[in-house]
């Protein structure tokens, strides 16, 4: 709860100063806005670093396929990414460069995924 607070106070502080900023110099507030990410991103490091222990623990103990699984924890890592950097990139006034970021990293984890594709159809085969 308190992570979800300081979170909240520097975001909302950031989007105080950016829309601030945005009146007079437009190129500090996507600098401001960048930061800003960063920060709170540095805020749940902890969470995500947490998050990927808990799936290393339950494919441990389940005897899961582990490339598998680290293939899904890179797709959702790219989605993420992905998905901040086009929206500071459209925030910054540039949407046709970002939708162009959003498609090539969709492209990428499609292509990412397919392997796995490949496993499960194995699998559902196999049971027949």
């Amino acid at each position: 709860m308190d992570t979800i607070a300081k979170i909240l106070g520097i975001a909302l502080i950031g989007a105080i100063i950016a829309v601030f900023l945005k009146e007079r110099t437009p190129q500090f507030s996507i600098l401001v806005s960048l930061a800003t990410g960063i920060l709170i991103f540095l805020l749940v490091s902890d969470n995500i670093r947490e998050v990927i222990f808990q799936v290393k623990s339950i494919v441990s103990s389940t005897g899961m396929d582990s490339e598998s699984v680290k293939l899904v924890l890179k797709i959702c890592g790219i989605g993420i990414l992905a998905e901040y950097f086009t929206n500071v990139i459209a925030d910054a006034g540039e949407t046709a460069i970002a939708k162009k970021a959003e498609f090539a990293a969709k492209i990428i984890i499609f292509v990412m995924i397919l392997p796995l594709v490949g496993k499960v159809v194995d699998t559902v085969w196999a049971l027949f």
